[in-house]
């Protein structure tokens, strides 16, 4: 099962009627919630789209999204499966309570297409200049920052969006950790290279999280018989760049034979982020499972805070608040899980060798279906509004509003 589907989405061919342009399709989204839904991402399958585009859509076509009022939304096609033709739209639309939006779709010749200001960004390069792009690197096996420091600027690969970056150590730690934004600008192309120190305050934030040998921000890891597996050694993993673009950027994290006990896995770890979310999604896919194994992801338990729990539209909803950033300021850190997908809450030893110190949520896993999750971020400095766990776990609940999985979407 996926993340449900939160805005519910009809489509409607009306021949006569369609946002003021007769004979063009429409297509309807209604927000199915009584309080507005800023910055929802619709995403929507290449053959759906053909059904609201008058004319067929062959050789090197995009799409302009047009709503009622004539106003061009920020859109973006990707190519997802990587054959070089673009699989999904995808387009930002705000939502009134209850609203329900029509909108055109044309397809133009890409070079028509409106330039939309940049809101995601991926950036996985070399520590020395030219800093020229590491994507065909192999995950390092080493467990230690100077290694990986040298080879690799910010460690491995990062992620952003207009308020919160990420950023994965590409080795066998393979731990996620946060970079708290004080700009909407784009700035991991310039964190930590030619002299920038991302672990003092600069003038657009900082490294925020401090992530040991938890799994930080939402890394992974394989549960069997109670134990706790750290998804990071292997005998080969890899970087993929799916996608990247102003509305959303997506990369695969490939591993090949992680060993779990005696056993052996594949696995791809899809994460995702769009704009204007103070979180990112992520995708777990798992191979050769016998039937017992389980996911685990987590929140970085290292400063004795409360972990909370909560329901929001269809999702189990976990968070901590409290002075748990880099120089002690206040941070709070969510994750989010469809609730038929959640399993049960535990948390990791305080010491040892293997994964500890984490407030460990357990994922259903299931051959060929995705086990999904979302980890929020929400910093005092970039919102001061999150200096109050109330005002936290509201903007928590509320991001379960505009999760949703596309998949259902297929007719």
């Amino acid at each position: 099962m996926k993340f449900r589907n939160l805005i519910s989405v009809v489509l409607i061919a009306v021949l006569m009627a369609s946002c003021g342009a007769p004979g063009v399709p429409a297509f309807e989204v209604t927000n199915p919630f009584n309080e507005p839904v800023p910055g929802k991402a619709v995403v929507l399958p290449r053959a759906v789209v053909q059904q609201f585009v008058l004319d067929e859509m062959i050789g090197p076509i995009d799409v302009v999204v047009v709503n009622q009022n004539g106003d061009v939304m920020a859109s973006q096609t990707d190519d997802i499966n990587g054959d070089g033709n673009w699989d999904e739209l995808v387009f930002l639309a705000d939502f009134g309570p209850n609203e329900t939006q029509k909108f055109r779709f044309e397809a133009v010749n890409p070079t028509d297409m409106p330039e939309f200001t940049k809101r995601t960004n991926i950036r996985f390069a070399r520590k020395d200049p030219p800093h020229e792009p590491a994507y065909d690197a192999l995950r390092l096996k080493s467990t230690d920052s100077p290694t990986i420091s040298a080879i690799f600027q910010m460690e491995g690969p990062g992620w952003e969006n207009d308020l919160v970056g990420f950023r994965n150590y590409f080795d066998a730690r393979n731990g996620i950790d946060i970079f708290g934004k004080t700009t909407t600008e784009m700035i991991l192309d310039i964190a930590g290279i030619d002299g920038q120190n991302y672990h003092v305050m600069d003038d657009w934030g900082m490294d925020n999280l401090i992530v040991g040998n938890s799994l930080g921000a939402g890394a992974i890891a394989i549960g069997i018989d109670g134990e706790v597996y750290r998804v990071g050694p292997a005998e080969k993993a890899g970087f993929r760049l799916v996608t990247e673009g102003p509305v959303r950027s997506i990369i695969d994290l490939t591993f090949e034979g992680v060993p779990v006990g005696d056993r052996k896995y594949d696995l791809v770890h899809r994460i995702s982020i769009y704009a204007g979310d103070h979180f990112y999604r992520a995708k777990v896919w798992v191979d050769n499972l016998q039937g017992d194994e389980i996911l685990y992801t987590g929140i970085v338990d290292m400063h004795e805070l409360e972990l909370f729990q909560s329901e929001s539209a269809g999702f189990t909803v976990f968070g901590s608040h409290g002075n748990q950033g880099y120089d002690g300021e206040i941070l709070g850190l969510g994750i989010l899980i469809p609730t038929e997908q959640f399993k049960h809450q535990r948390s990791a030893p305080e010491s040892g060798d293997g994964v500890i110190r984490t407030f460990l949520t357990a994922i259903e896993l299931e051959p060929g279906i995705a086990a999904e999750y979302a980890f929020f971020s929400g910093w005092e400095y970039q919102d001061t509004g999150f200096a109050r766990e109330i005002y936290f776990r509201e903007m928590l609940n509320k991001a379960a509003y505009k999760l949703d999985d596309s998949a259902w979407l297929l007719p």
